[in-house]
């Protein structure tokens, strides 16, 4: 795998916040316009909706979407609640970026915007990144790679399995820890799950999939319970771009890694 041919498809952020409650259409026109004043763009596509009926839990939901093109891309907000007992999710979307100071920056400044434009005070209890990327591989096969590389798969085994091999894919899972003690970077500790497999499109290329989160409260390890102790209680008050830039060099330093081993 070549680390230097690394490049983003696609980057999603979210926050999860409340108190949840409704959000009327006129409201929501604001919140639009207040995100094309505040970055300056004013071709932003509006849609507002309400959960359709039957789909209703304690009462009805809504959903907010702002949209335009960017180049080969677009550039997205959904601001949503399906069920008025959940918290409220806000969304950002960026396919094929330009730039990651652009991603940056944007999704700054539409989330402040929203923050600052709808009614309340808002507390944060979840922040997630996801990021789509893909690598060239040195072998210029990615199945190949996966398989011999990543996993180490002895041929008698894929053999026996049936040939040819045509797909595999590699998924792990770390949950999230707290910094200890609360003092320290509240970006650190992470959830992660990763996904590498073949490029569908490219198969000289991998895929790579990395989703970060930091939950506002950490899960206890399996073999522990117990009360939250308010001084684990996570901080979830960054911009933005604090989690991306995070999740970002964290993605990076395990492009380098598979490309170490891949030599």
């Amino acid at each position: 795998m070549l680390a230097n041919s690394f490049s983003l498809r696609g980057i999603k952020f979210a926050f999860l916040f409340g108190p949840p409650r409704f959000v009327e259409r006129e409201e929501a026109s604001k919140v639009h316009g207040d995100v094309c004043t505040s970055t300056g763009l004013d071709d932003f596509s509006f849609k507002y909706s309400t959960i359709a009926p039957e789909e209703r839990l304690a009462s009805k939901g809504f959903s907010i979407v702002f949209e335009r093109k960017e180049g080969r891309g677009t550039l997205g907000a959904i601001i949503d609640n399906r069920n008025i007992n959940g918290p409220i999710r806000i969304l950002l979307e960026y396919t094929w970026p330009p730039s990651i100071e652009h991603v940056k920056e944007n999704f700054d400044i539409i989330s402040n915007s929203v923050f600052d434009s709808l009614e309340g005070n808002w507390t944060r209890v979840f922040a997630e990144v996801r990021l789509r990327a893909q690598c060239n591989t040195r072998s210029g096969n990615g199945l190949t790679f996966l398989k011999e590389k990543v996993l180490g798969l002895p041929k008698e085994y894929i053999s026996g399995l049936g040939d040819p091999l045509s797909f595999c894919s590699v998924k792990l899972i770390v949950d999230a820890t707290q910094p200890q003690p609360p003092s320290e970077d509240q970006i650190k500790g992470a959830r992660r799950e990763l996904l590498i497999e073949p490029l569908q499109e490219d198969p000289t290329s991998v895929y790579l999939e990395l989703v970060s989160g930091w939950p506002q409260v950490a899960p206890l390890p399996r073999n522990q319970t117990g009360k939250i102790v308010i001084e684990n209680i996570r901080k979830i008050d960054s911009n933005p771009s604090e989690y991306i830039e995070e999740a970002l060099s964290f993605l990076n330093e395990q492009a380098e890694q598979l490309d170490r081993i891949s030599k």
